[in-house]
């Protein structure tokens, strides 16, 4: 069903920009081997969309600001962070409006700029902010409030979802910096005490290829400017529940999985390429190099523009732990396919509509994707995929 009552692929090249006072993020668009390879004989799932929640006109609630993420509860009411209306607002199944939580400001039960929600061990709802979660429970007809929790890495954002160890403890990701003044990234897990176990997550040396730094300064201080090559590899993370996270160079089919013992595993695909980029891809990676040049006052562009894509295009968990391995789509291509490992074996393969967005907080299921669309005036919808097995 589709509820008009009420958002492509990620962009090729992101841009930060780090000063000796501060971080500045604009970003455009992130001991195994028995697995067996993605030719194999596996279940393959069809997703169509059968809801999208949001109006150009109409009632408030369903008019949205900026949606930055969407996910469903155990009833299936679907829950929408509009990042820019400062609230997370739930839906029933069928896409009519229940209640709201949140609202700008800084008192309890209050949000500014919340990102992303996610459910705690005891069933609790944790609502991400720069500085803090704020801890509700979800009730029929309300959400209320129980308390506030202070982020270790108070003041940053970041495209990761809400996440909780194997004990139950929230893990939260941010950068920690290093002794020259770089930074690497690093995964906390919070213990009840308030002290913390840290992991540090560093960057493959393959990914930083398709990178380039350049040092400047100004009267406000020195620091580095990073250009990333269009359609060039990338460094993919994805942090899923009860501690486990993945890790790869979206240049190839080779991606390490951290279970939560900290053991790791090896998954490895066949070694195809990309899909070649269509000549509006080619026109788009021209234009990004021109602004590259003009931006770090460079006398020639920062790479050149490659033939083809990584075939690989991003990692997520979902809700059931298991790895989706996003394929990079071709351009023109009306499908996102994903190959889908329990542990360290291929049990399936979805496709879902490639008008839907995942983004970077995918909310997955078994039998059901959340994201958003987009139509032609620059609506955007919550949208919700169903998935049926169709070999």
């Amino acid at each position: 069903m589709t509820r008009w009552t009420t958002r492509g692929a990620r962009q090729p090249r992101s841009i930060w920009f780090a000063t000796s006072g501060a971080i500045l993020f604009s970003t455009a668009a992130c001991a195994g081997g028995d697995a067996p390879p993605p030719e194999a004989d596996v279940p393959t799932f069809e997703g169509t969309v059968d809801l999208e929640i949001g109006e150009l006109e109409g009632e408030d609630p369903y008019l949205f600001t900026r949606v930055f993420s969407v996910a469903a509860d155990p009833l299936g009411r679907i829950l929408v962070t509009d990042n820019g209306a400062h609230e997370v607002r739930v839906f029933d199944p069928d896409g009519q409006f229940l209640f709201h939580l949140g609202g700008e400001g800084d008192g309890p039960g209050e949000f500014r700029s919340p990102c992303c929600v996610g459910f705690s061990p005891e069933g609790e709802l944790w609502v991400r902010e720069r500085p803090r979660y704020t801890v509700f429970e979800l009730e029929a007809e309300e959400a209320r409030y129980v308390r506030v929790v202070r982020r270790p890495f108070a003041g940053q954002g970041g495209g990761y979802p809400v996440a909780f160890d194997a004990e139950g403890r929230t893990v939260d990701l941010g950068l920690l910096p290093e002794s020259d003044g770089r930074f690497v990234e690093g995964r906390i897990h919070l213990n009840p005490d308030g002290s913390a176990d840290t992991v540090e997550v560093r960057e493959p040396a393959a990914a930083a290829e398709a990178r380039k730094t350049v040092e400047f300064a100004s009267d406000g201080g020195a620091g580095f400017l990073f250009f990333y090559q269009p359609f060039g590899r990338d460094w993919l993370r994805a942090h899923g529940p009860g501690g486990r996270w993945a890790s790869a160079v979206s240049s190839a089919y080779e991606v390490e999985l951290h279970g939560p013992d900290r053991a790791v595993s090896q998954l490895t695909g066949p070694a195809a390429p990309g899909p070649a980029l269509s000549p509006a891809e080619v026109e788009y990676a021209r234009g990004r190099l021109e602004q590259d040049m003009e931006w770090g006052n460079l006398d020639e562009p920062p790479f050149d523009i490659p033939e083809r894509k990584p075939p690989l295009a991003a990692l997520f968990f979902d809700r059931g732990g298991r790895l989706w391995i996003q394929k990079t789509a071709a351009g023109g291509a009306e499908t996102i396919e994903a190959d889908v490992y329990e542990g360290t074996t291929l049990v399936a393969r979805y496709r879902w509509p490639r008008r839907v967005r995942a983004g970077a907080l995918p909310w997955v299921t078994e039998t059901a994707l959340y994201g958003t669309t987009t139509d032609e005036l620059g609506v955007q919808r919550a949208a919700r995929v169903r998935f049926e097995q169709t070999r």
